[in-house]
């Protein structure tokens, strides 16, 4: 049963609307423009919010699975690369690590949530519920910026 609802929370959190959009949809036929865009006094744009999210969501996958990930970042700051690269390069590395955590949690054997995943030693359980909430949160994030550029259409989601 826990498999399950951290299955449907990520789907939720990732790529179906329910309470609130999900982050895949709210990044959905964005522009590189639109991207990189953020107004004044804003810490972050839409592309590094989605830089962050691979970051600690692959640091994660990487922990769970037994690997031991040294994050390049000496800090949660630097998580938010600015572009340098392609906008749809890092939506695909996005979208891939989110399809490989989508794989996990389907075959997953649930007595794996009871294990402590480093650095933190939290029980993985945890680990995942506070990976899909901070995707949310982000998604959020994203989600305001594209209503600040008047470019969500409320259809899409959540308005």
């Amino acid at each position: 049963m826990l498999k399950e609802t951290l299955l449907h929370q990520f789907g939720v959190c990732y790529d179906q609307n329910g309470w609130f959009v999900a982050v895949k949809n709210a990044i959905d036929g964005l522009t590189t423009e639109r991207a990189t865009w953020k107004p004044a006094g804003t810490q972050h744009s839409i592309w590094e919010l989605i830089n962050h999210l691979s970051h600690d969501n692959n640091a994660l996958l990487q922990r769970f699975q037994g690997v031991e990930y040294g994050s390049p970042a000496a800090n949660n700051d630097e998580t938010f690369l600015s572009p340098s690269g392609s906008w749809p390069a890092d939506l695909e590395r996005f979208e891939a690590i989110m399809s490989r955590w989508r794989d996990l949690l389907e075959t997953l054997d649930e007595a794996k949530l009871a294990e402590r995943v480093p650095p933190r030693n939290e029980l993985a359980l945890v680990e995942i519920a506070n990976m899909n909430a901070h995707n949310a949160y982000h998604g959020g994030q994203i989600l305001l910026l594209r209503k600040l550029q008047g470019v969500w259409d409320p259809q899409n989601g959540v308005s």
